[in-house]
């Protein structure tokens, strides 16, 4: 957990400006690291930071669900980070935000065009999963638990978002 932006600084300094470096962060994770937007620009590393930002620690939540555990404690206010970049661009920072999709490439060309660093706010569904490749017995079983606790504590309505987000990942039969 928030390891993205430390190691894109290492591989720029490493590779000076002859490769372009991505960093793709969590907002929980650039939300603990800010004080290094401050570190590229000091440096003068023109890594591009794309933020997946969910307005929630979506894999701490993830880990709870998959655990049985009511969901807790992992909502994050708009941390608006193309903002906190927007305010460092005097300090050679560029920050964009994307609200949609169709917004992203624009986003993305305009980071990609600046010489040194930018943060891109790439705004996405807080409910969107990804689920890992395999699933363990234990994963689904503890998923099952939150289910139902989630259903008995008569927060069931929790459970609306997350499925209408992610019905369509399901395969389906033809």
């Amino acid at each position: 957990m928030a390891n993205a932006l430390p190691q894109a600084i290492g591989a720029q300094a490493a590779t000076g400006r002859r490769r372009q470096v991505v960093a793709p962060c969590g907002d929980g994770g650039l939300g603990m690291l800010l004080g290094d937007l401050i570190t590229l620009r000091n440096l003068r590393l023109p890594v591009k930071v794309v933020v997946l930002d969910k307005g929630t620690l979506s894999f701490v939540e993830l880990e709870m669900k998959a655990g049985g555990i009511l969901k807790y404690g992992t909502d994050l206010d708009d941390l608006g980070f193309a903002a906190v970049a927007r305010a460092a661009r005097a300090a050679g920072i560029v920050g964009v935000r994307a609200d949609r999709a169709g917004e992203l490439d624009e986003a993305l060309r305009e980071a990609f065009f600046h010489d040194g660093p930018a943060v891109v706010d790439a705004r996405m569904a807080s409910q969107e999963l990804s689920p890992p490749p395999h699933l363990t017995y234990d994963e689904v079983k503890g998923f099952s638990l939150f289910v139902t606790r989630t259903v008995l504590s008569g927060e069931g309505n929790e459970l609306l978002e997350p499925a209408k987000t992610n019905l369509h990942e399901l395969p389906l039969p033809h």
